[in-house]
């Protein structure tokens, strides 16, 4: 009996727990590589087809019609050293250096004469997560695996009543699926954890539409300011699985107390909040061959206050706090046009969203500074835009408060490298 209570109330504990709006709150702002080139400082300098993401306004003041393509390969690594109580000092794991590779598509043109209109699809949100040696990851009640992917497509139209003014409005769909594994233990005589099942929980892509409204102001050849805001989208998972695998320990009585208290594989639902957002800069082109921008970005990562999980076992439902709070980013950019080549560099600051009670396994959110540098090759009707990101993240300690013990400092890097390639009719 002592077994069944305690498996049961490890997978009332651990399945799913934060994991879906740690995942939901990471956002991914590498939408283009002029854009990256300059630190993501565009909102007002937009001046290529991205600009169907950082401000649809600006569509209505790119020549004819563009088509750019990219991505960005992005490449993690994070380890993690433990405190008391739990998993103590001496403990130490690291996460399998991750890989991913989000894409982004943009086709713009004008028609009459003062409207444009944009078309986009992009991963703006993702989550990738996978622990070593995940049989003994001092995690594994956490997360041994967790992935989010996002796949948003957007259509804008644009309206410029003169050479001063410019505004926009547009729908997005945005489709997202989660996956989560993780393991079971119990408590042994020896005083090691024994696992005694592997859960998983899965699902499909789910659609759900968004909508954003942008402005971009011109009041003369050297000075711009635009402001874009992207509506919060809600992707309900009605139908996601949640299964059950015992791991045989080798005892049959043991083995059979744990099957029966595993729940059955069962249905699970919950609902996926992408955050939204509000971006504003301001360029100054102070000679014709320079271009700077300052801007700030706010999310409303306070939409994760809760987590509502609902299983057809009505035992095992439960209510995860998340209480993140909403965040700025300050990103600062210059691009400076030569004859052959265009030479970027740029800078941002990346305030942590998540509370230190919900830094966990799954999303060690910490403070971040990025540094970017970047170039762009016109030759001719194409262009090849290229840049790197060299994203340092502050070390992060618990201080022994996270919600469910496990404590410990998280360090991570990440470097970003990406290239857009477009073509101009």
């Amino acid at each position: 009996m002592r077994v069944l209570r305690w498996t049961k109330a490890c997978t009332w504990a651990v399945l799913l727990a934060p994991v879906i709006a740690h995942a939901a709150g990471y956002s991914i702002y590498e939408q283009g590589a002029a854009a990256l080139g300059m630190a993501g400082a565009y909102v007002a300098s937009a001046h290529d087809a991205t600009a169907a993401f950082y401000n649809p306004a600006a569509l209505t003041r790119l020549d004819g019609k563009q088509l750019s393509v990219g991505a960005s390969w992005l490449n993690t690594h994070t380890s993690f050293a433990g405190e008391p109580e739990f998993p103590g000092f001496g403990v130490a794991e690291s996460m399998k250096n991750g890989s991913f590779f989000p894409p982004h598509a943009y086709w713009t043109a004008r028609f009459k004469e003062r409207f444009a209109y944009g078309l986009g699809i992009n991963a703006p949100f993702g989550l990738g997560v996978e622990w070593e040696n995940s049989d003994q990851f001092t995690g594994r009640t956490r997360v041994t695996k967790a992935t989010l992917d996002a796949v948003n497509t957007s259509a804008s139209v644009a309206w410029a009543p003169d050479e001063r003014w410019s505004f926009a409005a547009g729908l997005s769909g945005l489709f997202a699926r989660v996956e989560l594994n993780n393991i079971s233990v119990v408590p042994s005589t020896g005083g090691q954890p024994i696992n005694v099942s592997r859960n998983k929980l899965k699902s499909s892509y789910k659609p759900d539409l968004g909508w954003n409204l942008a402005v971009l102001g011109t009041p003369n050849k050297q000075w711009k300011f635009g402001v874009t805001y992207r509506s919060e989208v809600k992707v309900d998972v009605n139908d996601g699985d949640a299964t059950f695998s015992q791991i045989p320990s080798g005892d049959p009585s043991f083995d059979a107390a744990v099957a029966a208290g595993l729940p059955k594989n069962q249905t699970v639902k919950t609902t996926l909040t992408f955050p939204a957002s509000l971006s504003g800069g301001v360029a100054w082109n102070p000679r014709p061959d320079w271009t700077t921008e300052v801007d700030l970005v706010w999310t409303q990562w306070s939409a994760f206050e809760k987590l509502a999980l609902r299983f057809d076992d009505p035992a095992l439902n439960q209510d995860i706090v998340e209480n993140y709070d909403d965040q700025i980013q300050i990103r600062a950019g210059a691009e400076r046009r030569m004859e052959m080549w265009t030479a970027r560099f740029g800078y941002y600051y990346d305030k942590a969203a998540a509370p230190t009670e919900s830094v966990t396994p799954l999303l060690p959110d910490a403070n971040r500074h990025g540094v970017t540098l970047g170039i762009g090759l016109p030759r001719g009707k194409w262009t090849i835009d290229a840049y790197n990101l060299f994203l340092f993240v502050q070390k992060r300690s618990t201080d022994g408060k996270e919600r469910d013990g496990y404590n410990g400092t998280y360090k991570t890097y990440v470097n970003s490298l990406g290239a857009t390639l477009a073509y101009h009719w």
